[in-house]
């Protein structure tokens, strides 16, 4: 092996030739004299020789961070190879961070001794424990975090929420509310640097838990800082998800949050999910439904309006699945922000705005509001008495929303008071004219006003039934006699009498009430006539001189009417002068009256002669009781309805003679 290896004249050689050269010695060759050859044993030591022949064939690993030794290139110069340093594994997940990298024991060390270092600075405190947890929990990539709630948080252990929970407890309010100031800015600042913020999401989380409003303090400040990052999407979306973390807890306060915060940000297209899912996750949380029923609104009647306004109106400008989120959302919130409607200033601040919507949806969304105020709030009804002239169209639109909606506020609208406020509007209606909306509020009111209900009337016909089973046993009673050929002892009755022992006692009744019946009638035989005749003798005086007095009083009467007609004659010129159309109002109004006066009197004395036939019948005992039965149920029900219509019609003309 040893033959193959040869070595060449290094430039030493020819330097000392030419040193020889110059001395004056002149170097001799002989060419029949071969070169001395120099094999690798020569050259190296014999363990340099067998270590590379070792590592040619059978190479020893070396560790990664032990650089590697220089090497010589051809031309005799160094190459330093560069180290390679194998860097740490990071964890995927924030449980595995969690797991491997923290530890409660440290984490409580920790603590203690940033409190015993700096006891009066607790936002040292809070930078030194932000930065442990910011380092321990380094995932790749790392985890944002749910809409509302979740991790970082709910990676950590309960021990080591419990011990971080316990130092921020040590720290008064309003430093809180500084606590969570910092935490926010911080995860802005580090994110936009690209750093590590799960610690200062953690905190962030404890913090709106343990205290709510600590994150509504200082909103303003939150929304100056998201100004500030707002073309940075990552860093706004973490400022909003830090500031929404308030509402896992309370839900006012996640409401407020979203309205402040969340809601101005609704139309840029980065953050347009977020807002809409931040806003499904906090009424899942805390189970809100349309249905839902708050003794308080959560926002009160512009954050309302600004809403309404947003779902119908700017969500056309959003992407379409995000539009049909919010709009389903919709319900519930307005459930939150209303409060059942009870808040009667909901009425005067909805009514005016019917005449600049431009949604249909949001028209009818708005009726149904006031719908409701109607029904739920005695003082709205009230406001819209007092603004029906001035907003004449609008009244029309909800009076015909009513209509239409009726069996759903139907229940609580039809009362006295509303009752008596819509015959206010059909006054107004009659009284004007070319107004505008005037013919839609006059047909609303109208329709309306036949939903009423007839005043109730007693479900059962006690009286009237007791009347009917006391004739009714009476005629069963004269019946069974006439069968018995008149001896009440063999008719039924008496035998039944007899059977149950009481035949003595019904029979010494009955003689007892006939001996006093006759008693009584020969009474009135007796004295009746003398003091008849003798109130005849003393009253004729003063009879027919009452008799005089009302002939006088007829004349005078007469004249008086004479000249009312003479005046009102005289009246009706001027009033047609002033008033174009007002005689043949009255015109026909008199002859209204005189058709209820005729239609009146001829009902009175229909009643009269059917009364004075009936008690003839009675009298002469021809009465047959079953049809007598009968005939007074039917005439009951008769006589109900006619007295219904007949009240219902005199109200009708009444009124409008009055009008």
């Amino acid at each position: 092996m040893s033959d193959k290896w040869e070595t060449v004249s290094s430039g030493k050689a020819v330097t000392g030739a030419k040193k020889a050269a110059t001395n004056g010695r002149v170097a001799t060759k002989n060419p029949k004299k071969e070169a001395k050859v120099y094999t690798v044993e020569d050259v190296l030591p014999a363990a340099s020789v067998v270590n590379s022949f070792a590592s040619a064939f059978d190479p020893v690993p070396t560790p990664k961070s032990t650089p590697k030794s220089p090497k010589k290139d051809a031309n005799g110069k160094a190459a330093q190879a560069k180290a390679k340093v194998e860097k740490p594994r990071v964890p995927a997940t924030l449980a595995e961070a969690v797991k491997e990298r923290l530890r409660v024991e440290d984490l409580k060390n920790l603590i203690e001794d940033v409190q015993q270092r700096w006891p009066d600075s607790p936002l040292l405190w809070l930078r030194d424990v932000a930065q442990h947890l910011n380092q321990a929990l380094v995932t790749q990539p790392e985890a944002a975090g749910e809409v509302l709630g979740g991790e970082p948080l709910s990676a950590l252990t309960a021990s080591m929420r419990k011990v971080i929970t316990a130092m921020l407890q040590r720290v008064e309010e309003n430093m809180r509310e500084t606590f969570f100031e910092t935490c926010v800015a911080n995860t802005a600042h580090e994110l936009a640097k690209g750093g590590g913020v799960a610690g200062w999401r953690c905190l962030t989380q404890l913090l709106a838990g343990l205290q709510p409003t600590a994150v509504t303090a200082h909103l303003p400040r939150y929304v100056e800082l998201r100004n500030s990052y707002q073309n940075r999407p990552a860093v706004g979306l973490a400022i909003l998800w830090s500031v929404g973390q308030a509402g896992h807890r309370s839900l006012q306060s996640g409401i407020k949050v979203w309205l402040e915060v969340m809601l101005p940000v609704l139309t840029l297209r980065h953050y347009t999910k977020y807002v809409v899912d931040y806003l499904a996750a906090l009424l899942a949380t805390h189970g809100v439904t349309p249905h839902t029923q708050l003794s308080k609104p959560v926002m009160d009647i512009s954050n309302f309006l600004t809403v309404q306004d947003a779902v119908f109106v700017v969500s056309s400008t959003i992407n379409k699945d995000c539009a049909r989120a919010l709009a389903g959302l919709y319900p519930g919130l307005r459930a939150l922000a209303l409060g059942g409607c009870k808040n009667h200033e909901i009425f005067p601040a909805i009514l005016p705005r019917l005449a600049t919507l431009s949604s249909q949806d949001q028209v009818v969304d708005s009726l149904d509001v006031l719908a409701t105020c109607l029904a739920s709030s005695a003082a709205a009804r009230v406001h819209w008495h007092q603004t029906y002239t001035s907003h004449l169209a609008q009244s029309g639109q909800l009076l015909h929303y009513l209509d239409s909606h009726w069996a759903r506020h139907g229940e609580q609208l039809d009362t006295e008071d509303f009752r008596e406020t819509v015959e206010a509007f059909q006054d107004y209606n009659e009284s004007v004219t070319g107004k505008d909306g005037l013919q839609l509020a006059s047909e609303g009111a109208e329709a309306v006003a036949a939903r009423f209900s007839s005043p109730a009337m007693a479900w059962f016909p006690w009286k009237t039934l007791s009347l009917l089973l006391l004739i009714g046993t009476a005629a069963v009673v004269r019946l069974d006699l006439q069968r018995a050929g008149g001896d009440f002892r063999r008719s039924s009755t008496g035998q039944l009498l007899a059977d149950a022992g009481q035949y003595e006692r019904a029979a010494g009744g009955a003689a007892w009430c006939l001996e006093q019946g006759g008693r009584g009638r020969g009474w009135a035989e007796e004295t009746i006539p003398p003091y008849w005749l003798h109130a005849n003798k003393v009253g004729r005086p003063y009879l027919d001189l009452a008799t005089l007095k009302l002939g006088e009083a007829g004349e005078l009467a007469s004249l008086g009417l004479t000249k009312t007609r003479v005046l009102a004659r005289q009246g009706m010129v001027k009033l047609e002068e002033a008033l174009p159309g007002a005689g043949a109002r009255l015109e026909e109004a008199q002859v209204a009256a005189t058709k209820w006066g005729v239609l009146v009197a001829a009902r009175a004395r229909s009643a009269g002669v059917a009364a004075r036939e009936g008690a003839l019948l009675l009298v002469r005992g021809e009465v047959d009781w079953l049809a007598v039965k009968v005939s007074l149920v039917e005439g009951a029900e008769r006589v109900q309805e006619e007295v219904a219509a007949l009240a219902k019609y005199v109200e009708v003309q009444v009124r409008r003679m009055v009008k």
